[in-house]
This record gives C-alpha cells, structure tokens and sequence, in this order.
C-alpha cells in the first residue's frame, strides 16, 4: 500500500520515490487543516507510549543475523558478496532494516539481512523478524481472487455490483478493479481518511467503513477505457473474495500461503503473540527526521486491509511469488490471464512498462521482470520473478522509503553475473 498513496514512490531512487507520497499526505493533511494540529498540540508525545507498549522486536530471543544458503548448489552461491552489498544499502540509509531472499531456479537459495529492527535501540534485524509489505499483499490478493476463478466461484466478468453497492459502480467487472482500469477513486487521497488514519493509531478499521470512503465518489473515467493506481480497487476484492467464498481473507490467505504451500510466517492479523515485528518508521510523510510508527499498527493494517495489509519475511514472500510462476497455484490458463496486460506508464514509478492483474511488469537494467512493490507507512518491499534465467528477489525494509529498484537491481546484478 502507498504511503498512505500505496506504491506511489519511484522505486529508481529515494528521493523521487518519495515525492509523490510527501505530496498526496501534505496536501490532504493541508486540506483539512490539521497538519499542525497532528505535527503539534501533543499529538507526537502522545504516540510515544504507544510505540513502547506495541514493540515487538526483542520476541525470540537474540535474533539471528548471518545469512543463510539452502538448496542443491549452496556452495555455488556468492552469499558474501550479497550480504556486502545488502550491508551497503542499509549503512547508506542510516542502518535501515532490510531482510532480502534470493530463489534461484534449480532450488538454491540464499536470506539475508541488515540494519536495525529498533532504530533508537540499535537492535539488530534479524531472519525471524516480520515486516509488512505494502502493496506486495495485492499480488497476494489477485491470486486468491484468480483462485476463486478457477473453481468457478468467481469470473473476470462479473459485475462488482453483485457483491458491492456503490453509486457509481455499474460497468465495473472483477477484471477492471484486478487491473486498475475501474476508475474509481484512490481512497487513500481522501484527506478525512488520512487524518483519521495517522490521527487515531488505535483505531481498527472494518472493510465496511473503507468501502464507505469509496462510496459516493464520482469515477475518474469511464470503465475499462485507462489505467490508473487506486487501493480502493483491492478494498472491494478483497470484499468480494469474503461474500463470495464465505471466508474471512485473513482465513483465505492462511489456507493458501501457510496450509497449502507450507510458508508459516504470512499473516493478514491474526499472527501470535510470540511473532517478532520489526519496528516501523518513516521520513518521508511529515519530513522531521526518522520517526517511529510502531503505535501505529493497528490503523495502518486495518486500514490498508487486502490492498496493503499483509505481514511477512522475505523468504516467505519470494517463494510464494517463485510459486506462483512456478505453476504450484494457479493452473496455466489461469495464470496466463493474469499475465494480461494494460498500458501503465506511471510518473511515479518509472520503471513500470505495464500491469496485470495483480502484477506489475517493470524493467531494470534491460531485465523484464514481473511481481509487485510495496508501501505503508513505517515499511518497504519489492518482490520480482525474472523467467529465463529463473530467479526471484523478494526484499523488505522497515522504513517506508528505500530505493526498491536500486537494491533489486543490485542484488540481480550479482545473481547474473556470478551464479548464472
């Protein structure tokens, strides 16, 4: 999800990639007055014992932090290289958290990590710690939507008013909100929303009341005819999955993910009270230094729901996303489908060429590559398939700007040149 404009950042580099969140935050904040009234009149102070009390990081005991190779060619692996490179990143974006896994075709991987889970402690990140990951839980949600397609619960053609009543809603289909071309506007801009999102941190948000923010709202085109970005599209999915299947999408993604596929550190809420988090902070939204939003937790995940809400490791993440090119979820027609694309150039993720359903095809340096990027206040991710040679990079951090295509491509780079 976009801070809070999910994945509006230009994953080429962090300053341009947070300039488009900084601009949709401060303008609606502006809008409705209340940025001094958040920035000030104690509200700050006030957060602070909410970070303590929602601080999860120390979980488990010291944490581990070498890197980890796993699979027939380990020892091919050029895993002190990798982890040089992920410790560049992180010293050079003040000891930011970054967790990174590598899927490499014949089975070999390799799991690294960098940086701090607590910035004001100096406690390190380590394998076990979970982050959320933004705007990857869309490609979560178009797989368990496309899922539903395949039993026949779901078709790409329905029309969303069967499940939803919205007041502008008629011509949309499953497909438009799938690929962003239902015009319908980006909840997240909404300046009442922004203000209660970052003014109430203890507020839990029902999919009930975020459907109401789209509610009403006249489109941005006509259905079907362009593509634009909007969260409110995987708000209404992942509504749809929950009346149409009669299961919670929490339920849905745990079938999936950790029953199925055997990934036991994926949550949409729900997760234990033994996981470690990794603390979440931001620079980006209110520009007053690095500021921790951990207290905010409980708004930022029920907020962002099945368009940004999911938490997770960068294992788990890659090797669902490995998965699902790999044709252990969706049978191949399926999966060829949600390989359909529209034209979606986007001004503020440069490296976008086009988007599925679900999945964004970027390029970087000359390589097509297909998955998703991600952010929520507080947090980071960009998780991408390249097919020939086979690899997938998942990368997740703890602050919600970071360069995802510099450290993607970095990472790649090694993978190219040293393992294939």
């Amino acid at each position: 999800m976009r801070s809070p404009r999910t994945d509006n950042e230009d994953p080429t580099g962090p300053d341009a990639k947070s300039a488009g969140t900084r601009r949709q935050v401060l303008r609606s904040l502006a809008g409705l007055g209340v940025a001094g009234v958040l920035a000030g009149g104690g509200w700050l102070w006030r957060t602070q014992s909410l970070h303590a009390q929602r601080d999860r990081t120390s979980l488990g005991g010291q944490p581990q932090t070498e890197p980890r190779v796993t699979g027939p060619n380990a020892q091919r692996v050029p895993s002190d290289r990798y982890q040089t490179e992920l410790d560049a990143f992180s010293d050079r974006w003040n000891q930011t958290g970054l967790q990174a896994s590598i899927r490499l075709g014949d089975g070999t991987g390799w799991h690294g990590v960098a940086g701090h889970a607590d910035h004001d402690r100096q406690r390190p990140l380590g394998a076990a710690h979970h982050l959320y990951i933004g705007s990857v839980t869309k490609l979560f949600t178009a797989t368990l939507v496309l899922r539903s397609v395949q039993r026949g619960v779901l078709s790409l053609s329905d029309p969303i008013d069967t499940w939803i009543d919205l007041h502008e809603g008629d011509g949309i289909t499953v497909r438009m909100l799938l690929n962003h071309t239902s015009g319908i506007p980006n909840y997240t801009e909404d300046p009442w929303f922004i203000a209660r999102y970052f003014g109430r941190p203890t507020k839990r948000w029902t999919p009930t009341e975020l459907v109401d923010i789209i509610r009403g709202d006249s489109l941005r085109f006509h259905p079907g005819i362009s593509h634009e970005y909007s969260n409110s599209n995987y708000i209404l999915l992942g509504i749809i999955l929950e009346r149409a299947t009669g299961t919670a999408y929490g339920d849905l993604l745990r079938r999936l993910v950790r029953n199925e596929l055997g990934y036991d550190n994926t949550y949409y809420r729900g997760y234990p009270a033994s996981v470690p988090i990794a603390n979440a902070y931001d620079e980006s939204i209110f520009k007053t230094g690095r500021r921790n939003l951990t207290g905010f937790r409980t708004s930022l995940e029920t907020g962002a729901y099945a368009a940004g809400g999911i938490l997770s490791t960068a294992p788990d993440v890659a090797g669902v996303v490995n998965d699902l090119f790999d044709g252990a979820i969706l049978d191949e027609s399926t999966l060829d489908a949600m390989l359909t694309f529209v034209d979606a150039p986007d001004e503020d993720v440069t490296t976008q060429e086009e988007y599925g359903l679900g999945l964004r095809h970027l390029r970087i340096d000359g390589e097509d590559l297909y998955g998703h990027t991600g952010t929520i206040p507080g947090y980071s991710a960009v998780a991408l398939h390249h097919a020939d040679p086979e690899y997938t990079i998942a990368v997740l951090s703890n602050v919600s700007s970071i360069d995802q295509a510099g450290i993607y491509g970095a990472l790649q780079r090694i993978t190219l040149e040293e393992y294939y």
